[in-house]
């Protein structure tokens, strides 16, 4: 497989995890959702020390935000949708 390709996949993998373990960390109420937390930090430590480019690092950190964005639309979405009337 192709160098960048083999990047490529393994930093929007990381990324995509990364931003749903932060949603998750902010959708979640009660303990649990420092163990979110500390896995998306765990996950960009080995992500930092995979990859030494500083250009694969700030796409990583704007990926994570991006997913971590679309992450928390989609579960609010959902949430709205099987209980409306807790946002209204």
């Amino acid at each position: 497989m192709n160098e960048k390709l083999k990047s490529s996949l393994w930093l929007i993998g990381f990324a995509i995890v990364t931003g749903t373990l932060l949603a998750l960390y902010t959708v979640i109420s009660g303990f649990v959702k420092f163990v979110f937390s500390l896995l998306a930090l765990y996950l960009g430590i080995r992500f930092f020390r995979k990859f030494d480019s500083i250009a694969m690092r700030i796409i990583y950190i704007v990926c994570a935000i991006l997913f971590f964005f679309i992450a928390t639309f989609i579960f609010v979405a959902i949430n709205f949708y099987r209980n409306p009337e807790m946002f209204g």
